[in-house]
């Protein structure tokens, strides 16, 4: 051995784990973490750019809701302003999430999306479901028609029965979540919109969305939400003390404030995430191969 050699300084590690001095090529390691941490950056931020979120986290009574009722989750507008007749609100991506005090369980109920339409040129309020592909994000949508002065449109609701064991009374927090858009005719900044959440208890219900006779306004003394082919069968639980109260107590009001426009149908963030992070896969396992590729081959 020569007396001039020296052994090689010690190497830090690279930012990603990889040595330096070792024989495999730095830059398949350097490609690999920014893989990962543009993919982690696609899934924390891969949502929808157009959408504007918003939540209310309220709470139930301390009345306990048995298996095999219902709960009747309803939603609806309180205000609007800052818009060009005629306006359409799109709400989806909806979910309403509680923890059962009884046991402990969390669950995640799905509500269908919505579209409320408000315009002076509509004479009749009306709200129905359409269980069909529409022009909208997704088939099965409630789609509500008010006119400007219609009180409280009702915005997007579902039925869910209770399982075995049933709820325990005093859920706290239940949060209602999701996504607003208006239509494309709206500014593109400006518009505002105030909404709450009610939920009541039934002895008997349906899934069947059409088969309720929802209110679309508040009118003759009912709530928006209302659903008039069931009133005989509401009982106490859930934000309702039964009676005459059909959709529960309304929760605190969520504002939202410059609404954007609603453009047409983009990737789910999860679908969109995992697609950008596999064809980066697929990009870092190519480039790697093509390094290691022989000479001639």
């Amino acid at each position: 051995m020569s007396r001039n050699f020296r052994p090689p300084k010690a190497v830090p590690p690279g930012p990603c784990g990889d040595n330096p001095a070792a024989p495999i090529p730095r830059p398949r390691r350097w490609g690999a973490c920014v893989a990962l941490a543009v993919a982690a950056g696609v899934l924390a931020f891969g949502s929808d750019a157009r959408a504007t979120s918003s939540s209310i986290a309220s709470n139930f009574n301390g009345t306990n809701i048995p298996a095999g009722s219902w709960l009747w989750f309803n939603s609806h507008l309180t205000s609007v302003s800052g818009v060009v007749d005629p306006l359409t609100v799109f709400f989806v991506n909806q979910t309403v999430s509680l923890t059962n005090p009884t046991t402990g369980a969390l669950t995640v109920v799905s509500i269908p999306d919505a579209t409320v339409t408000i315009s002076g040129s509509i004479s009749t309020p009306s709200t129905s479901f359409n269980d069909s592909l529409t022009t909208n994000r997704t088939p099965n949508t409630w789609e509500t028609s008010v006119p400007s002065s219609g009180n409280d449109p009702f915005l997007s609701g579902a039925g869910f029965q209770i399982p075995a064991p049933g709820i325990g009374g005093g859920a706290n927090p239940v949060t209602w979540r999701g996504d607003f858009f208006v239509s494309s005719n709206q500014p593109t900044s400006g518009v505002s919109l105030q909404w709450q959440w009610s939920a009541a208890v039934y002895t008997s219900f349906t899934s069947n969305n059409n088969a309720l006779g929802v209110t679309p306004i508040d009118a003759g003394g009912l709530q928006s939400g209302t659903p008039t082919n069931f009133e005989n069968f509401v009982t106490g639980g859930a934000r309702g003390g039964g009676g005459s109260n059909f959709t529960g107590s309304a929760s605190s009001t969520g504002r939202v404030d410059n609404v954007a426009p609603f453009s047409g149908a983009v990737p789910e963030p999860a679908s969109f995430a995992l697609t950008l992070s596999g064809l980066l896969s697929l990009g870092v396992m190519a480039r790697y191969r093509s390094r290691r590729r022989p000479a001639g081959v």
